[in-house]
């Protein structure tokens, strides 16, 4: 017997259009993944500074000639402006929707399933619906727990724009970067690391009963490995040196943090390659 839907509205997306005679175009030539590809799916993407930091990220979805980005609500406005000053003469048009929001549905985590996220399956299905849909009495917090327990940071409400490289936030890994569709914004940059594989640190899963405070260090044998990005109940994100942890799929740190001894068990999240 099929599960029942229970949709979640994200209140903390916003989804914007973009359309027009040049969009598809203008679209492929700055962004990380590759639009030519979406058809009745929808895809993971992201925007690069020219220094090759991830500035913003989204997840984008095709109507005809009309694209719809999925992205954070705390970033709206300056990627908005940001678009608008790269379309220059292109025949391109930004629209806000606010009439139509995201929907996600975790009961339905089977990979080739339709609006299946694009990022991992286990986030569950994600549509884009008119605002006014009815929804389940499902609490966000359930949506923001997996997300974090899976290891997905997200540009806005976990990570700042031009904070990090993208393989450190893991969008290699999370099919939001097409290394052969041709030239984008941050591109040289973005491939160098790739091909040299070098990137330094990466986003990984931990779990501890501690409390932390975002961005506070992580101080392993009186070094730095890294820094907190978010915390729920047990379940956290943390960028970590990847040396402190190669070879080794879980660890069990003494720590560090804010002058204060805890503990914490670090993973690779289960989408990292094997």
């Amino acid at each position: 017997m099929a599960m029942k839907k229970q949709l979640i509205k994200l209140s903390d997306r916003s989804v914007m259009s973009i359309n027009g005679a040049d969009a598809e175009k203008f679209l492929q030539g700055i962004i990380t993944c590759n639009v030519l590809e979406i058809s009745n799916n929808s895809i993971y993407g992201s925007i690069l500074t020219p220094q090759g930091k991830l500035l913003y990220d989204f997840i984008i979805y095709r109507y005809e000639r009309e694209f719809l980005l999925d992205t954070s609500k705390i970033i709206f406005d300056d990627l908005k402006k940001l678009l608008n000053m790269y379309k220059l003469r292109s025949e391109v048009n930004l629209e806000d929707r606010n009439d139509l929001s995201v929907f996600v549905d975790l009961n339905n985590t089977k990979e080739n399933s339709k609006n299946i996220d694009p990022r991992y399956h286990k986030m569950g299905t994600r549509e884009i619906l008119n605002s006014n849909n009815a929804i389940s009495s499902t609490k966000e917090t359930v949506y923001e727990k997996q997300k974090i327990n899976l290891g997905i940071a997200e540009i806005g409400s976990d990570i700042k724009p031009g904070e990090v490289f993208p393989m450190e936030a893991n969008i290699d890994y999370l099919k939001g970067i097409d290394f052969k569709k041709g030239c984008f914004i941050g591109q040289e940059v973005s491939s160098r690391m790739y091909r040299k594989g070098n990137a330094k640190k990466r986003i990984v899963t931990f779990r501890s009963n501690d409390n932390f405070t975002n961005n506070e260090e992580i101080v392993y044998n009186d070094r730095i490995i890294g820094r907190m990005i978010n915390k729920i109940d047990d379940c956290g994100i943390a960028l970590i040196k990847i040396e402190t942890i190669t070879n080794l799929k879980v660890k069990t740190l003494s720590i560090t943090s804010e002058n204060e001894k805890k503990n914490m068990v670090i993973s690779f999240p289960e989408f990292f390659p094997q």
